[in-house]
Parts: structure tokens; C-alpha cells; sequence
């Protein structure tokens, strides 16, 4: 049998977690927009954070790794907390952005597929679509994979700049790297007059 005091500790520690989920679970609609409120401003004051180092010898800078995995968190934090908040789909394309930064590519393609599925209203939706297409031929050189997206992205998103970046990645897609120079090389006419002699 428990002692007296630690039977007191044992109702003490209950009845704080009991306060404190309670407090959460009795926020309502007020409280949870304030959740929702202070975990985007959290974001907001991480963000500006996420590239603060040059990469030595270039001009492109270098995620800070520790402020990327804290907003990895925040991300699904805020779209788990606030699924039905108008920034959520925003989050949730921002997380698949950085797991894509991480090397997490399937990961990233089936979070930017969930936010198109589940997400209707969401103005980015035809970008995500693309971007699963872009992200399995350019990261996973899955050909298959892109051709059959860009598709779809034709098919769901007609009259997009999308569908028209969709068209053009097609029309691309089967091209050798020396077709496409030589592609490339059709198009471009320097003006002999100007080179140099």
C-alpha cells in the first residue's frame, strides 16, 4: 500500500494532467483558433531562420538543419491541430518541400498527392499535382511514374500554367540529353555580327 504522501503526489500529477487537458479539450472554437493562431505565428518567426548560412564558395544559402527539422515539426503539428484552417494546405505544402530538401522524396510526393486529394479549394493544387510528376522523373528518374502525373495534371488542371508546364515536360520526357542540345541548339541564333573575331 502507497504511502500517504505519495498517494498525494499521485493525485497531484493527476489532477495537473487532468487541468491541463482539460484546459485543452475545453478550448472550443476560440481556443483552438488560438492554438492554430500561435502555432502559425511560431512558424512565421522560424521561417525567415531557415536560411541564414552561405553555403562557402557559392551564393545559394544553406538551410540551417536544426530550424528545418523544428519547422518539419511545426508543419504537421499545425495541419494535425488545425485541419480545417485555410492555412493548413500551405503548411502542408511547405513540409512537403523541405522533406523533399531532406532527401524524404516519397514522402514529400505523398504528402503533395494528400493535399491535392484532400484539399479542393486550395489555389496550389494544380502545382502540387505537377510537382509529383516533376519529383518522380527529376528525383527518381521514374519516367512511368512522371509521364503517367503530367497526364493527369492535363486531365484535372486543363488551361493552368501547370497543365502547360505538364505538356511541355511531355514533350520533353522521352528526349536524350543530346537531342535535347541539339533541340536546344535549334533555337538559339547568335547574332554573327556581334561575336567576337
Amino acid at each position: 500500500m502507497a504511502s500517504a504522501d505519495s498517494g498525494s503526489r499521485i493525485w497531484g500529477w493527476a489532477l495537473a494532467a487532468a487541468v491541463a487537458l482539460g484546459g485543452v479539450g475545453c478550448q472550443g472554437e476560440g481556443g483552438e483558433r488560438n492554438a492554430c493562431e500561435d502555432l502559425a505565428l511560431e512558424i512565421a518567426q522560424l521561417e525567415p531562420k531557415l536560411f541564414g548560412a552561405a553555403v562557402p564558395g557559392e551564393e545559394q544559402m544553406a538551410p540551417d538543419e536544426a530550424v528545418r527539422d523544428t519547422l518539419l515539426v511545426k508543419y504537421a503539428a499545425f495541419a494535425n491541430a488545425c485541419h480545417e484552417h485555410e492555412r493548413t494546405p500551405e503548411m502542408l505544402f511547405r513540409r512537403a518541400d523541405l522533406l523533399r530538401s531532406t532527401g524524404a522524396v516519397h514522402e514529400a510526393m505523398t504528402l503533395l498527392r494528400d493535399l491535392h486529394d484532400h484539399h479542393p479549394n486550395y489555389p496550389g493544387r494544380a502545382r502540387a499535382a505537377f510537382l509529383v510528376g516533376f519529383l518522380a522523373e527529376v528525383e527518381l528518374n521514374d519516367r512511368e511514374q512522371a509521364r503517367m502525373t503530367y497526364q493527369q495534371v492535363l486531365e484535372v488542371h486543363p488551361g493552368t500554367e501547370e497543365a502547360e508546364w505538364a505538356q511541355q515536360a511531355l514533350n520533353q520526357l522521352d528526349l536524350t540529353p543530346d537531342q535535347i542540345l541539339t533541340k536546344f541548339g535549334s533555337h538559339a541564333h547568335p547574332d554573327s555580327s556581334s561575336s567576337p573575331r
